[in-house]
């Protein structure tokens, strides 16, 4: 028995470090799948081999693997093996880490072993985002935070922010969503996430075009003291209102309190440099109508009001599908939208260059349209967005679609 101990004991040592090496397979292959994606994502936008094998090297790296073990990524476009060998929509990478021996040493020539893993993905077509952050640089550029619970039915959320925690997640939050995608990195997601079409988030990606970047924000008409003043309302105020423009000058001043019951009759109302803030005993409605923000107006939503708000759907409109538009030149403007179970907005909420603090939209049933666009978006409440707007005639914002297959 003395004779065989050091042997018992040195294939119980290689036995402990065979299990330690498939550990640093699975963890490799899980960046291979993180990699390849970066790298589809990469050309997708018509970069270089090189461009989408550093993409592949960054996403690696931000799993977790040691840039010291890690070789240089092997990209290719197409793949050369496998099942989807010569596909131009698809691209193959491979990662090679070398991990040191232990036991094993004494019985191979090398005092480390070579792992490897292989990934391949493939564009195909695109998907819907209704969450999108389109600040490049900001930290935490969508903020999920405190006891919020957040679905998406059908639809992603995506940053375009390159920071490591260009979306973010603390506190005991919930979120579902189809799948997350990031120009950086994306924290916090362990507990708090749910994906229902993806493997894990997808970091390090090409970033997400604004398809109403080219809107055009409408010139201020006369400004109208008669909407000012129904707007300005008690709670015990009913009062229907046409569209037309709200100026921060004149009677009232640069402040209107919406207390009352307002429906909004279809059309454009333009709010310029006033603050609007809606009490919590207003009850918003209006059908067909876009709230347009300008030079510096602002929008702050109290939680207890009841708000039905629907865009136009005639494409005619050119502002068909947007139901609050802030001017992009307003670069120092948020907006708060507080809402509850009886909040629902249907349309586009675009704020491109805006902060926005959204808290609470419910739904109970039927399809839901309501797309979030900010500089910056935080959320800090329960909320539902879907991304089924075909009734009113607008595409979908889409992010390229990417399907890992693992070979």
């Amino acid at each position: 028995m003395g004779l065989t101990a050091p042997i018992i004991v040195g294939f119980c040592g290689i036995g402990a470090e065979i299990g330690y090496w498939q550990m640093r397979s699975n963890a490799l292959q899980g960046a291979s799948d993180s990699a390849a994606f970066s790298a589809a994502a990469v050309l997708t936008q018509g970069m270089t081999l090189d461009d989408a094998q550093a993409a592949a090297l960054r996403a690696a790296l931000a799993k977790g693997l040691s840039e010291e073990r890690l070789e240089t990524p092997i990209v290719h476009h197409p793949p050369v093996a496998g099942a989807y060998a010569g596909d131009p929509n698809a691209v193959e990478v491979v990662l090679f880490e070398r991990v040191k021996r232990h036991f094993s040493a004494l019985y191979a020539d090398s005092d480390t072993i070579r792992l490897s893993a292989r990934a391949v993905a493939r564009t195909a077509g695109s998907r819907p985002a209704c969450i999108l952050a389109l600040h490049a640089t900001e930290p935490a550029a969508i903020r999920f935070s405190g006891s919020s619970s957040i679905e998406l039915d059908g639809c992603d959320i995506t940053s375009n922010s390159i920071a490591s925690n260009a979306i973010d997640f603390s506190g005991s939050t919930g979120v579902t969503a189809e799948c997350v995608s990031a120009v950086g990195g994306v924290e916090g997601h362990e507990s708090a996430l749910t994906l229902t079409d993806c493997f894990s988030p997808y970091e390090y990606t090409r970033r997400f075009a604004d398809p109403y970047a080219s809107l055009a924000v409408p010139a201020a008409g006369p400004c109208s003291t008669s909407l000012k003043g129904a707007l300005n309302s008690s709670p015990s105020d009913v009062v229907t209102v046409n569209p037309g423009t709200v100026c921060a000058a004149g009677a009232g001043g640069s402040t209107l309190q919406i207390k009352g019951d307002v429906t909004f009759n279809a059309g454009l109302y333009i709010f310029s440099g006033v603050e609007i803030r809606v009490n919590s005993t207003a009850d918003l409605s209006g059908t067909g109508v876009t709230f347009v923000l300008r030079d510096g107006a602002r929008m702050r939503m109290n939680g207890g009001a009841v708000t039905s708000l629907t865009a136009p759907a005639d494409p005619a409109n050119d502002y068909h599908g947007v139901l609050m538009f802030a001017d992009p030149s307003d670069t120092a403007v948020n907006h708060i939208l507080n809402g509850n179970s009886a909040t629902s907005f249907t349309g586009v909420l675009y704020f491109p260059n805006a902060d926005v603090t959204y808290s609470g939209s419910n739904f109970s049933g039927g399809t839901v349209c309501t797309i979030l666009v900010g500089s910056t978006i935080s959320f800090e409440g329960n909320s539902y967005f879907g991304s089924d707007c075909s009734g009113l005639g607008i595409s979908d914002y889409e992010t390229a679609q990417v399907i890992l297959i693992k070979e």
